[in-house]
Parts: C-alpha cells; sequence; structure tokens
C-alpha cells in the first residue's frame, strides 16, 4: 500500500456517498502513526473572516468547511511560514497553523492575499489506520499537487479539476447531479 505524506490531497472517488465527503479535496497537514489530521478545500461556506471576527481590519478572507472535527475552531493553511512564528511546515514552504496575533498584524496592514492564506472551520481527522482502511476501500485517490493550484478562484470546480488530472475521462464525473437520482 501506497503511503500518504503530509502535503498530498485525498480526492473523494466519484461513488463515495459520505455525507460530509463527497466531492470533496482534502489537503493533508499530518499524517503520522497516530492518525492524520487534513482540510476540505473545496467547500466554502459562504462566511469571511470578518464575519467571526468584526474588529479585524481587511478580514476579506472566505471561510471554508475544514472538516466535521471541532467545527467551532479556526484553522489555517498559508504560505507565510517565516513570517509567523509557531507554524508547522507541511511540505515545501506550505505550513499550517501559526501564532495568530502575528497573523492578525499582517492582515491588518494588508501584507496578505487569498493565494497566501486560505482558513478553515474545523478539520478533517482520522485515528491511527483509520485513513488506511478507506483508501483500501477504494474510497480516496491520492495526488500530489502543487499547493498553489490547490487555492483557485473557484473552489467548487476543484474535485473535478483534480479527478481530471489523474485521468482526463474521471472529468466527467463532475458534470453529474450531485444526487445521481436527478441525472
Amino acid at each position: 500500500m501506497r503511503l500518504i505524506k503530509p502535503g498530498e490531497i485525498l480526492i473523494a472517488k466519484p461513488f463515495l456517498q459520505d455525507d460530509y465527503f463527497k466531492r470533496s479535496v482534502v489537503y493533508m497537514a499530518e499524517h503520522n502513526s497516530n492518525g492524520s489530521l487534513g482540510f476540505v478545500l473545496n467547500k466554502p461556506n459562504g462566511l469571511l473572516l470578518k464575519d467571526i471576527f468584526p474588529h479585524l481590519k481587511n478580514g476579506y478572507f472566505p471561510l471554508f468547511e475544514g472538516g466535521p472535527v471541532s467545527p467551532n475552531q479556526l484553522f489555517y493553511t498559508h504560505t507565510i511560514g517565516l513570517k509567523i512564528s509557531e507554524s508547522i511546515e507541511i511540505s515545501d514552504g506550505v505550513f499550517w497553523g501559526g501564532n495568530f496575533f502575528e497573523l492578525t498584524t499582517l492582515i491588518e496592514n494588508g501584507t496578505l492575499s487569498l493565494t497566501d492564506i486560505r482558513f478553515y472551520i474545523g478539520y478533517t481527522g482520522w485515528s491511527a489506520n483509520q485513513l488506511e482502511t478507506e483508501i483500501e476501500k477504494d474510497r480516496w485517490f491520492i495526488q500530489t499537487e502543487n499547493y498553489q493550484t490547490l487555492t483557485p478562484e473557484l473552489p467548487e470546480e476543484l474535485w473535478g479539476k483534480t479527478l481530471g488530472n489523474i485521468n482526463p475521462s474521471y472529468k466527467v464525473f463532475s458534470d453529474y447531479a450531485f444526487d445521481p437520482s436527478l441525472n
């Protein structure tokens, strides 16, 4: 079995019927013997950072549903790891977390762009060996992608795009209705 590495993505297979993970693309931040942690990249929730921090100047960053675990907590992945302390490197200049007070200073100064950082409510987590079991049951594709290509202007199209990268004929699944009975 192929090992999963931080920085890779999981792409829900077209017939995965899990209510939460159907048509999801998950960016893996951690994977080790204790379990796995990642963030769903393609499910914006319609809110902005300023909606939960109204005092934050320049908080016009969209929020994403990162996963069903800790749905009352804010998480973030970014490419500014050297600018905020306590960031954890995922791979090749991509980080998650870090000192939030230092981050808010950068936001208020207007020095961050939408491609520098992405915010999530909650995260996706698996206990030890749980993700490997799901992969063995053929629920996920594993793919290596450049982080910058995973933050498109239209995140809702990311699942179809990544399926097409695996095999161009798979892209057709993204054109089907979310509920197959509507086809």
